[in-house]
């Protein structure tokens, strides 16, 4: 165990006790605390840590058996990456930050969870008709394979509200190179310094509908 980030099982369970379902939240360990919800009273493990981008190896530190149900870094805005992720799905465990730990607590979904934005991107996407499958590169960036000889694109999804250029670098800089930018939050107001910056990384900023239609065509 690393020394640096024991103190995120304490810190997590002060966060979560104030939780409306929340009964009790013990820490079992500096990296695992015990909660009892309103609904799961016979209570769950949850394995944290502080990564602010989250690999593999990250999770295999903190994940000591296969009665973790959810695994969460502290940092806002942490990067998952692919090798988190699908290790996490291997090992059937929830993943996520605190806010996501919170969306579990409410729908009493801790190894099956997963965001609702990230749900609705995905089946989205897996059900448009020019799409052969979707692989997640980190949690917000999507590898989406077509028909057709059109090849693939990389989508990142960023929901911010006032979609800004700094968030445009941010979110390139940090998830990885990509060919469309989805506004997923449907009430974002891309500004126009946003999308010059966009365009200056050749990207193209598009909503929903946008971006659907956009699959439809050759990059």
């Amino acid at each position: 165990m690393s020394e640096t980030d024991e103190w995120t099982a304490a810190w997590t369970a002060e966060k979560v006790a104030g939780h409306h379902q929340v009964l009790t939240a013990k820490t079992v360990s500096g990296n695992a605390l015990r909660i009892l919800t309103k609904r799961r009273k016979a209570g769950i493990l949850i394995a944290t840590f502080s990564v602010d981008v989250v690999e593999r190896k990250d999770l295999e530190r903190v994940h000591t058996g296969s009665d973790v149900e959810f695994v969460m870094s502290v940092p806002k805005g942490a990067v998952f990456r692919f090798s988190a992720i699908a290790y996490a799905e291997a090992n059937s465990f929830g993943l996520g930050g605190l806010s996501d730990l919170y969306v579990a607590i409410n729908e009493n979904s801790f190894r099956e969870y997963i965001s609702k934005e990230t749900r609705f991107i995905l089946r989205g996407l897996r059900q448009h008709t020019m799409v052969q499958n979707v692989a997640r590169i980190t949690d917000r960036l999507y590898e989406v394979h077509r028909y057709g000889g059109l090849g693939s694109a990389r989508v990142l999804a960023l929901n911010e509200y006032d979609l800004t250029a700094e968030a445009v670098r941010t979110g390139i800089e940090r998830h990885g190179e990509c060919d469309l930018i989805l506004t997923s939050n449907p009430n974002c107001r891309p500004s126009s310094e946003s999308i010059q910056a966009a365009t200056s990384a050749g990207v193209r900023v598009l909503k929903w509908a946008e971006l659907l239609g956009a699959l439809n065509n050759a990059k």
